[in-house]
């Protein structure tokens, strides 16, 4: 999982059926890591638990239906968006980067490439907590770079190319 804690920290307080229950009960580590990237608001609810509901505001329905098509929709190299999410971080990243996210409904709900930002400096904040975690240090090899402003980066052999 990409956030910090699983997602029954970000439950609401003294209710069995939200969607962050949900998630932790179903053990959909995919629709949990899409969602943490997705609303970086989320980690308020950590640090403001008895104000819970100032902090987070619920997809609509159409949203919540999107998000979960967006899951299994196709976006890079016959990957859907729910196999993105659900590897490492830093794989993740340069895959995010190139995927094809305006296939889903969800893109345009959430702010198109404004999503894909977010998205992208949340996966970034996933690895630097994953490296907490580990005993490696970091090399400069370990490093993936993104520029945002070009249309379509690559993937090839391990090096990330752009196309304007």
């Amino acid at each position: 999982m990409y956030a910090p804690l699983t997602p029954e920290y970000y439950a609401i307080p003294g209710t069995q059926r939200c969607v962050f229950r949900i998630m932790q009960e179903r053990g959909d580590t995919q629709a949990w890591n899409l969602y943490w990237l997705s609303k970086p608001e989320t980690d308020c609810l950590l640090l403001r638990h008895d104000e819970w509901f100032q902090h987070y505001q619920s997809l609509s329905p159409d949203q919540t239906l999107a998000f979960y098509e967006a899951l299994d929709t196709e976006v890079i190299n016959r990957l859907s968006l729910a196999s993105v999410v659900a590897l490492p971080p830093r794989q993740a990243i340069p895959l995010l980067a190139a995927a094809r996210l305006e296939r889903t409904r969800f893109y345009a709900l959430f702010g198109g490439e404004v999503w894909r930002h977010t998205m992208l400096g949340r996966l970034f904040l996933a690895a630097r907590l994953e490296d907490s975690h580990s005993s490696k240090p970091e090399t400069a090899a370990d490093i993936v770079w993104i520029d945002f402003h070009t249309r379509h980066p690559t993937l090839k052999n391990g090096t990330l190319h752009h196309h304007r």
